[in-house]
């Protein structure tokens, strides 16, 4: 028999019998099962036959809120054999519904963090694996904002409740993406915080260019952009930084310029080494078009120069950002920036 997991607003405990009704008044909606692959309820004898043989799997829960609300959805892992995709012995596949009346108020992302912190914390599993239809924008939300990564998309992915094969995006939430990501905090840097943005960049931007820039271009570009006499004028121009903390340590830093009243110009983001692949690069860039679409007024564009032979060029590209125009652009000491431009239109 499951146990109960608890956040701040519901509660996630074993499936009864006597939720038939509540299940049939949900998930007869056709917003509902389709968009997790099955077909909606058509009658309470039907919901009730599920919670017997399905809902009753262990680790599977009706999502309920704490007030006595009632159930608003259901939540829960399988294993591998019971799971849509391959797993290995250690991992798990979260999945998850809402009823359309609890929309909108961020419940999905809490049940999944709670079940999140069951598998690391309770289960000692290494990682859960999740997805999604290509179409299903809301379910893609939930996931990358409970830290989940997205891996790749399938064309057929098994057994569906229909019988039929689906395409289909899957995600990955690994143990320590998860605990790197529970202590993850983003402020912004005030003048102040030179210092630390030197010491940051004295790690981050030598691991990223070492391969790509001679020695001597990356000790002329770590003076011209991160001497404090650099930094000062930066903070003095108008440069907006950004400092992303993980577990109570610095892990990175962004910075964006206003270049113009519907143009802003994302001069630096970089992580810690130790600190990449865990979600970290995404919240600062987020933090960045935050910021933009903040300040305004919009339709606005940010823009980015990134190296042509840098490895986060994909990264960019996966952010939604799109190639502009290319060009070899002089920074002075006989050195170059050959660069793409890269553009990012805020609504």
């Amino acid at each position: 028999m499951n146990g109960k997991l608890t956040t701040e607003r519901l509660e996630l405990r074993p499936w009864r019998a006597a939720d038939a009704a509540d299940l049939y008044a949900l998930a007869r909606d056709p917003l509902v099962g389709p968009a997790a692959g099955w077909a909606p309820h058509r009658s309470e004898a039907e919901s009730a036959e599920v919670i017997r043989t399905i809902f009753s799997a262990p680790e599977t829960y009706a999502v309920t809120l704490r007030d006595g609300g009632g159930l608003v959805g259901c939540a829960g892992l399988l294993f591998a054999g019971a799971a849509h995709l391959a797993l290995g012995a250690s991992e798990a596949e979260a999945g998850y519904w809402l009823g359309t009346p609890w929309r909108g108020r961020g419940l999905i992302p809490e049940a999944v963090d709670a079940l999140a912190r069951h598998a690391f914390d309770d289960l000692g599993l290494t990682a859960l694996w999740a997805c999604c239809f290509p179409e299903n924008g809301a379910s893609r939300r939930v996931l990358e904002k409970c830290r989940f990564r997205h891996v790749r998309s399938e064309t057929s992915l098994p057994r569906c409740p229909d019988g039929t094969l689906h395409g289909g995006e899957l995600f990955r939430l690994s143990r320590e993406a998860w605990r790197v990501g529970r202590g993850v905090a983003l402020h912004r840097a005030a003048e102040q915080a030179i210092p630390l943005i030197r010491a940051l960049a004295s790690e981050a931007f030598p691991a990223t260019y070492r391969e790509i820039l001679t020695p001597s271009q990356l000790d002329y570009m770590m003076e011209w952009m991160y001497s404090e006499e650099s930094l000062r004028e930066q903070f003095r121009t108008g440069h907006v930084w950004f400092i992303v903390t993980a577990g109570g340590e610095a892990a990175g830093y962004v910075s964006v310029e206003r270049q113009d009243e519907r143009l802003f110009h994302l001069q630096k983001i970089y992580l810690l080494p130790r600190y990449q692949g865990f979600g970290l690069g995404e919240r600062l860039f987020r933090q960045a078009v935050s910021y933009v679409r903040a300040m305004g007024p919009t339709p606005c564009r940010m823009e980015l120069n990134v190296n042509r032979y840098n490895r986060a060029l994909h990264f960019y590209e996966h952010m939604g950002m799109r190639r502009l125009r290319e060009g070899d652009f002089p920074i002075g000491g006989g050195f170059y920036m050959n660069d793409y431009i890269m553009g990012l239109d805020i609504e």
